[in-house]
């Protein structure tokens, strides 16, 4: 699904069950719609920081993307105000949907292994 036509369906996602701030995936969830109810920390925990984020209103649309896909999530606030993924789309440029969630956790802990080069 195109980023433009994410951005129409942000006012019609529903606000997903809440779940506990504290949760976290050991694992990126084979299937990203998963990730459904996660805040912002596990996002964050899970994947880094997202490569572009949008507020929109009272939503969130944060993009992911490593070399195998793309990942889109709209994030709405729950009862208490603690944003939530709402909306999952993956895009996978090569590979399967499926490997989605993998491919970019592997990428965020590649990147935190990495040590700066010394000149």
């Amino acid at each position: 699904m195109p980023i433009l036509a994410l951005a129409g369906l942000v006012g019609c996602a529903p606000v997903p069950a809440q779940t506990s701030d504290n949760a976290s995936f050991i694992q990126a969830p084979s299937d990203p719609q998963a990730l459904v109810g996660a805040t912002p920390a596990v996002l964050s925990a899970e994947f880094g920081q997202p490569a572009l984020r949008r507020v929109d209103g009272n939503a969130q649309v944060w993009l992911y993307h490593s070399t195998a896909c793309g990942l889109n999530l709209v994030l709405y606030p729950d009862a208490t105000g603690t944003p939530r993924v709402a909306m999952v789309e993956p895009t996978a440029d090569s590979g399967t949907a499926s490997g989605c969630t993998t491919a970019l956790q592997h990428a965020h802990i590649d990147a935190a292994l990495e040590h700066p080069s010394s000149s």
